[in-house]
């Protein structure tokens, strides 16, 4: 097989930097969700993958990547494992992020994109405490809004789902971050929201990202406005939430807000760089930068990101 396939990049990411990313099935879509937003092909969801790339080949793929990019002068910031599917679901996932992480340049993290679904599987947890960031989707933790959404494989339970979130978060020393996609009429009303806000606020995450659908999806689908993204986003108090600006969203029209008013909603959710430059009108971002000098806000990182918070 050409390992080409295994590994792609690099690609510059706002969320993560720079990234060579490691597909786990690069020959097919093997996933146990065949989510309604997905990029990929429909495929019917799965409980295993039937298709193994050996631990080997990937091993070597990776090695064979970063000595090229390490003679190209690139330099990278993270190594993400992701798949055409779910990689939690790649039966020698332990094994290649081991054996990676003895060649890797110092200085870049490993990154793993999850649907959470497996958190629960001790074999699993195994293999998520070698990685440095971890990253899951949780997208409703209402059962009948779950299948719609994600359309899991037939065995798969939101129970059982959210007892493996709250286990792993609970040895996992590394960062923790949440996803959640937003499809119109389907996970986006705020009761849904309350509800995830009520779980997540439980958990250390260090960040959560919250978004819509901003790439063709193999199903029918629509995506959210930013104005009703951040409406739902602001359910989430306390929680360093970031919201990714896609193609499909609207503008919003660019808010003024008084000292008193910019302090009121950091204290509610704190703000990235990019919600400032997205929301706040030029008079605000001064207002902004008059509150870090006298000590009442201050920049700090979260999840690989810059968040404007409260000063303590």
């Amino acid at each position: 097989m050409d390992t080409h396939k295994i590994t792609f990049g690099p690609i510059i990411s706002r969320r993560f930097g720079h990234s060579l990313g490691v597909d786990l099935s690069p020959t097919s879509k093997q996933c146990n969700f065949d989510c309604l937003y997905c990029e990929l092909q429909p495929a019917k969801a799965q409980d295993f993958m039937r298709d193994v790339i050996t631990p080997e080949l990937i091993i070597e793929a990776i090695a064979a990547a970063l000595e090229n990019l390490n003679q190209e002068g690139i330099s990278l910031d993270v190594l993400p494992f992701t798949a055409n599917g779910e990689p939690t679901l790649y039966p020698h996932l332990t094994q290649v992020i081991r054996e990676s992480k003895k060649f890797l340049p110092k200085g870049i993290k490993t990154l793993i994109l999850s649907n959470g679904s497996l958190f629960w599987q001790e074999k699993v947890q195994e293999a998520l405490l070698e990685f440095d960031i971890v990253k899951f989707s949780l997208d409703s933790i209402d059962e009948r809004s779950f299948k719609r959404v994600d359309r899991p494989h037939k065995d798969i339970k939101i129970a059982k789902i959210k007892a493996g979130i709250v286990s792993f978060a609970k040895v996992f020393q590394g960062k923790l971050i949440g996803e959640i996609l937003l499809v119109s009429g389907v996970n986006d009303d705020l009761h849904r929201a309350r509800e995830l806000y009520e779980f997540l606020k439980a958990i250390r995450l260090d960040r959560l990202d919250i978004g819509t659908i901003h790439r063709p999806s193999a199903h029918k689908t629509t995506p959210l406005s930013t104005q009703e993204i951040e409406r739902f986003a602001d359910v989430f108090e306390g929680i360093c939430v970031y919201l990714p600006h896609t193609a499909q969203a609207q503008t919003p029209n660019l808010r003024t807000l008084q000292k008193d008013e910019i302090l009121s909603q950091i204290a509610h959710r704190p703000l990235s760089k990019h919600d400032i430059d997205l929301l706040y009108s030029k008079q605000s971002k001064c207002f902004v930068d008059e509150l870090i000098e006298s000590g009442n806000l201050a920049w700090v990182e979260t999840g690989g990101m810059r968040f404007l918070k409260i000063r303590r």
